[in-house]
């Protein structure tokens, strides 16, 4: 059984709609179809944002406002993230979506030396490749963030939330689509207990990207009480936890600064992939 859930993201003129490369935790909420809430000066990054109720029924899994009853799968042209193949929502010990292994053939021999992947946009593994020294040569290249892409390779810039393919007509803009799309995380289909919980997404050094991992509220979970100098009246919510903006929250990785900043979702930014706990 599927029933739908209109979900609505509004955008205040060009404001939030462009900012998710220049704001925390914008692509974040923008996935989950949330709508921002735009500070008193309309320019600057939304000061929270107003979701959706993302999880209603404990029993039901839920992919951008659809119910899925157990064994259901979500059909394949509604899923934004090219790897989730084969989605099977799965109630026990908790609501998720089980999908199809995916193992690309680059993966596997990432650094071939006679041959280079290429890619689609819409594609989640190469989709050929070009081989020899002199086919190589003759491809034309693209110039980002320092380095030199090959014509049909990918490649992900810096400070944002998107995914390019090198092309014969790249002009080193990133909002082109026929060269550059969002990067969709797939943040329901991968955590969705984690979001039914209301964990806290973990991101690392930057939270402009998709989160590394969820952190939930545990018996050693500490409130460390702030100041609210933006005098935003919304809150965070914690698991079974209500924090105001500016609290914090510590547990036993010191590398993980955990805080209310961005309503309605606590989040966490980590300073590195291994913690030396």
């Amino acid at each position: 059984m599927k029933r739908l859930i209109i979900l609505v993201v509004y955008c205040f003129g060009t404001v939030f709609c462009d900012m998710s490369g220049e704001c925390d935790f914008v692509s974040f909420y923008q996935e989950l179809g949330c709508t921002a809430i735009p500070n008193d000066d309309n320019l600057t990054c939304p000061k929270e944002f107003d979701c959706p109720d993302l999880h209603p029924n404990p029993n039901m899994c839920y992919y951008r406002g659809v119910e899925y009853a157990d064994r259901a799968t979500i059909p394949m042209d509604l899923v934004k993230n090219p790897c989730a193949l084969g989605c099977v929502c799965t109630i026990d010990s908790g609501p998720r979506f089980d999908c199809a292994a995916v193992d690309c053939v680059e993966n596997f021999d990432p650094d071939q030396q006679e041959c280079i992947y290429t890619f689609s946009l819409d594609s989640c593994c190469s989709t050929g490749e070009v081989c020899g020294k002199d086919a190589i040569a003759s491809l034309k290249t693209c110039e980002a963030d320092g380095k030199t892409y090959k014509e049909g390779q990918y490649f992900e810039p810096a400070n944002s939330r998107k995914k390019c393919v090198c092309t014969a007509d790249w002009n080193g803009s990133y909002d082109d689509p026929a060269t550059c799309s969002d990067i969709n995380c797939g943040l329901e289909i991968y955590n969705q207990k984690n979001i039914m919980d209301k964990c806290a997404p973990v991101f690392v050094k930057t939270a402009k990207s998709c989160p590394f991992s969820f952190q939930c509220p545990s018996a050693k979970t500490k409130i460390i009480k702030g100041i609210n100098l933006r005098g935003i009246q919304s809150q965070c919510v914690f698991g079974n936890l209500t924090l105001n903006v500016g609290d914090e929250v510590v547990g036993d990785d010191s590398c993980t600064k955990c805080s209310c900043e961005v309503p309605p979702f606590m989040t966490c930014v980590k300073t590195t992939y291994s913690c030396p706990n």
